[in-house]
């Protein structure tokens, strides 16, 4: 059946959950639009802003800084509630301090609501490097299996686990296997021993065909009667063969095959969901944009792996061991998850489960927002449950995580080396009490708690 579609980092999840909780603790029922939020008065902004600048140049409490260190406002995010979210980062002696970021909340009235540091206290460390940038380079280069090119080195101070290194950052883009990646590798600028690394490259692996009542409808683009799928509403957004590069044009408006094996069809349905998501942040969030200043990023459909992947400004769709293109709204909210938690005060999330998480959670939104009947991708809490990405129905549940692979429920000391998707079970888990509860009712699945209470 053809689907024809018609014009028309280290503390953000942490931070931006906690502040989201007492917005979206009802977003799961039926999707009822609210008008498109009013611009604040400048007066609003201007006073959170300035309480926040002076609490992060005061180093006032969990912002303490030592001498030679300063904030620098980066991003605001304006949320519903009057409630204004605005991320620094921090320097030392001029140099970038890389996981020194810090948050401030603050509303309307210029009161400052919560401080939230990924250091705390001063991260003093030399600023003279014994290693070379070009030593740093090679030793960084053996830690990416296929190197394309480097995009960037720096000297900076790396700040991990409480001890502060002069260290430089090597930016890697390449391959490993089959899956693209972006890897930051730190190199100590006085020993040469990698320290730390990390991919921008995410990966969410979940199922899609899977819109309707059919037709559904999307933005495009018509210009000179060729019509594109670009987004003209949503700057930034649009879908675009894999292989090739081009976006999807043609002299009509219609798109697709009805079948997910269909290029088009999977582009159709990545514009799809990423436009509902995007419409759900700003009714139910306040949220201007993905990014959060009113753009959004591209997709590309014909990633030749069982996969999907964010990769710091792109997300990448690929195929089901089916062969079908795995852009379901849940598939979609997830990568483009990622670049929200990477682009909200605080920085990407890097730090176990919490980043896979916080796509889940995203991609649990839309869904509820979309709100499709079934036999389509309808609201629940499994991850990928409309096709069998490998076989073994959904990959993450998140009322129960133990029902998939036996994921864990409940934080423990075990979590930071657990593989990421599994240890996004403690986040996923807490979201559904937190929406649901413990024994929600009506239909919906009862939850086991960590302490055996009840959760209303």
């Amino acid at each position: 059946m053809q689907r024809r579609v018609t014009a028309g980092r280290l503390l953000t999840t942490a931070t931006t959950l906690t502040v989201l909780a007492g917005l979206i603790a009802a977003a799961t029922g039926p999707a009822t639009a609210a008008p498109t939020p009013s611009p604040a008065p400048p007066s609003a902004l201007a006073a959170a802003v300035n309480a926040a600048d002076a609490v992060a140049a005061a180093g006032l409490d969990a912002l303490a800084k030592g001498p030679g260190e300063t904030y620098e406002r980066k991003t605001v995010t304006p949320w519903l509630g009057g409630l204004y979210s605005v991320s620094y980062e921090r320097s030392y002696h001029g140099l970038p301090v890389v996981g020194g970021d810090a948050v401030v909340l603050a509303d309307s009235q210029g009161k400052v609501r919560a401080l939230q540091s990924a250091a705390t206290g001063p991260v003093g460390a030399p600023t003279a490097p014994q290693v070379s940038a070009e030593h740093a380079e090679k030793t960084a280069r053996t830690k990416l299996a296929a190197v394309d090119s480097v995009e960037s080195r720096r000297l900076v101070v790396r700040v991990k686990d409480g001890s502060s290194r002069l260290a430089w950052e090597t930016v890697l883009t390449g391959h490993k296997g089959s899956a693209p990646s972006r890897l930051h590798v730190f190199v100590d600028a006085t020993t040469g021993e990698v320290v730390d690394s990390y991919d921008d490259v995410r990966a969410g692996t979940v199922n899609s065909e899977w819109n309707g009542p059919a037709p559904v409808t999307i933005s495009t683009t018509n210009s000179g009667g060729s019509y594109s799928l670009r987004d003209p509403n949503r700057p930034g957004l649009s879908c675009s063969d894999y292989s090739t590069g081009q976006v999807f044009s043609k002299s009509g408006d219609s798109w697709g095959t009805g079948s997910a094996s269909s290029k088009e069809t999977g582009c159709g349905d990545a514009m799809f969901a990423a436009q509902k998501e995007w419409d759900m942040l700003r009714d139910w969030l306040g949220r201007n944009g993905h990014n959060g200043n009113g753009g959004s990023w591209p997709v590309k459909v014909g990633l030749s792996d069982v996969n999907a992947y964010w990769d710091g400004s792109t997300i990448s769709i690929g195929h089901s061991q089916a062969n079908k293109w795995i852009a379901s709204i849940d598939v979609v909210g997830h990568e483009f998850g990622h670049g929200i938690d990477q682009y909200t005060p605080g920085g990407a999330n890097n730090e176990s489960g919490l980043g896979e998480a916080t796509g889940d959670i995203m991609g649990a939104l839309t869904e509820a927002y979309a709100n499709e009947p079934a036999p389509y991708d309808s609201p629940d809490y499994t991850v990928g449950e409309m096709i069998n990405l490998v076989g073994n129905g959904p990959i993450r549940n998140m009322y129960n995580p133990s029902l998939v692979s036996n994921n864990p429920n409940c934080y423990s000391a075990s979590i930071p080396q657990t593989e990421e998707h599994a240890a996004a079970g403690p986040l996923n888990h807490w979201f559904y009490l937190l929406a649901e509860g413990s024994n929600p009712g009506g239909g919906k699945p009862t939850s086991p708690t960590c302490n055996n209470s009840s959760v209303t």
